[in-house]
Formats: structure tokens, C-alpha cells, sequence
């Protein structure tokens, strides 16, 4: 599939680049990235994810917006099956509660909170002066920033309550990893994010106190069909989204929905008619319980 840009308020199309041997991306419009994205349950353990896919879906994360420019806090470790000593990734797949999809899935990352990473906080806004993203018509100035911001526990995460720069990291590292499962999407790989018992993650793969692994993003190529069953049940529009006032649900107009139907935003819900046989088969091929 082409990569589809709008240009002058018409859609051209522009054929990704493949390099030999490697499949390439799928080249999706961000709409169909969300659309299409699912929890993937099922892996082809046999075929491996290629490094610069993966470098792809990190630089996604690198990229995405973090407070006070404050990226150091979101970190993460790459394990690869193929690579890892087998005592290890059994212990991670143990950690894991032994979901089957955590020892079909060629790459796993361990995406982590550092709480160490606020400590860079006034050279990474510094940085943003610097970078004409802070300007001196706001106000902002290194003098500002050391009389004002890293005196302010409203601004300084680190001078203020513990539990709000804990929440705070939380919605930055989870900003980077929900572009890292769009990236995954638009890379043709199947992903799913897991959690477990997060202090036997760390001894293992050696991650300090200061960090906390927060998710575990599993990378393959998908041995279902790409559609897993059919988008995923929501809550609805209107319970969650308010006018002015909370409680006054915002209007959803019909037509936006059909435009994000058309752009494969919105798809067929699950499940699907043929889900059921699906499952089935998986699960003979893989051994499992039916």
C-alpha cells in the first residue's frame, strides 16, 4: 500500500522505499494506523522483526511530546528471543504469568519510568530556549527558569508531591508508547502491550530502583489475521466526551463518523463472523487449549 499525502488539497500517492529482502512498511495515513491497530494474541514465532523496524517504533516514541521536555524519564530495554540467554527470557515470560503470546513474540520492550529523568530538568528546558520553543515574549529566560520554575512545585515535578510527579511520568511515558504502538501498526507488525510481576522484570534485565517497568510492549508478525476478530468495543462517544459542562455529553455527528469509516478509523466491530474458526485453528497450530 502507498503512503497517501495531502497535497494543495489533493491526495497523491508516494511509494515507500523497500530495501531488499525486507517487507516493507504498510505505509498507512494515520487514520488507518488507529483503525487498524489491535491487541495481537497470536505471533509468528519463526520470523524475526528486523532492528530498523524496531529503531522506527523508538524513534515514534523518542519523538512525542513530554513535560518540561523531560524524555529522560521514559526508557526502555529491547529483548530479543533469538538473542537472549533462555534461563533469562523464561524468567521474563514467567514474569509475564506464561501468556502464550509473551514466548511467541520475537522482541519484547520493557518500557520503564525513571524517576531519574526530572533531575535534567533545568538543561532540558534550558535546551528549549535555546531551540526558540521557549520564548523570551512568554516570559521565558534562565533566570526565570531557576527563580521561578525549579522554585515552583506547580511547575517542578520534583519539588512538588510525590504522587503527582509519579502521575505526571506515568502520562509521559504512556503518550510515548501509544505512539509506539502506532509505529509498530504502521510498520506491518503485530504488537500488544502486557503487564506482570514488574520486580522480577527488573532483576532480570538488570533495571535500577530508580526505575519502574511500566509495560511491556510484545513485537511480531501477527499469525492471525490482521483484523484480530474486529475493532474492539468502546464506550460510547457521548459518555465520555462533555460540552461545556460535565455531564452535557458532546454532540456526535453522524456524518464525522461516516468520513472516519471511509478513512478506516472506524471499523467492523468484533467479532467477527469467522472469529470463532479463527481461534480454533490458532489453537490447534500452537497447541492450545481450544
Amino acid at each position: 500500500m502507498s503512503r497517501r499525502h495531502r497535497v494543495g488539497g489533493t491526495m497523491t500517492a508516494v511509494q515507500p522505499e523497500k530495501a531488499a529482502g525486507t517487507p516493507s512498511s504498510l505505509g498507512l495515513t494515520f487514520k488507518e494506523a488507529v483503525g487498524r491497530r489491535r491487541s495481537i494474541r497470536y505471533y509468528k514465532p519463526w520470523q524475526p522483526v528486523e532492528r530498523e523496524k524496531i529503531q522506527k517504533i523508538l524513534e515514534a516514541a523518542r519523538l512525542q511530546s513530554c513535560h518540561g521536555n523531560a524524555g529522560h524519564i521514559r526508557k526502555a530495554v529491547v529483548v530479543h528471543r533469538e538473542e537472549t540467554d533462555e534461563d533469562v527470557f523464561a524468567g521474563l515470560v514467567d514474569a509475564l504469568y506464561n501468556q502464550p503470546q509473551a514466548s511467541q513474540a520475537p522482541v519484547h520492550i520493557y518500557w520503564t519510568i525513571d524517576m531519574t529523568g526530572w533531575e535534567h530538568l533545568r538543561d532540558n528546558l534550558k535546551g528549549l530556549i535555546d531551540a526558540g520553543a521557549l520564548t523570551s515574549s512568554y516570559g521565558w529566560s534562565e533566570q526565570f527558569i531557576d527563580e521561578i520554575v525549579l522554585k515552583t512545585p506547580d511547575f517542578n515535578v520534583m519539588a512538588g508531591e510525590r504522587r503527582f510527579a509519579e502521575w505526571l511520568s506515568a502520562i509521559e511515558t504512556g503518550m510515548a508508547i501509544g505512539a509506539a504502538l502506532l509505529a509498530a501498526q504502521d510498520e506491518g507488525l503485530g504488537t500488544q502491550l502486557l503487564t506482570g510481576k514488574r520486580g522480577q522484570m527488573a532483576e532480570l534485565l538488570g533495571i535500577p530502583d530508580t526505575a519502574t517497568v511500566a509495560q511491556i510492549q510484545l513485537l511480531g508478525y501477527a499469525a492471525e489475521g490482521t483484523e484480530a476478530g474486529g475493532q474492539r468495543p468502546r464506550p460510547g462517544f457521548d459518555e465520555l466526551y462533555f460540552d461545556g459542562r460535565w455531564g452535557n455529553s458532546l454532540h456526535r455527528d453522524p456524518e464525522v463518523v461516516a468520513e472516519l469509516i471511509d478513512e478506516g478509523m472506524i471499523q467492523e466491530q468484533a467479532p467477527l463472523p469467522y472469529r470463532r474458526r479463527e481461534v480454533r485453528a490458532l489453537a490447534a497450530m500452537f497447541g492450545l487449549p481450544d
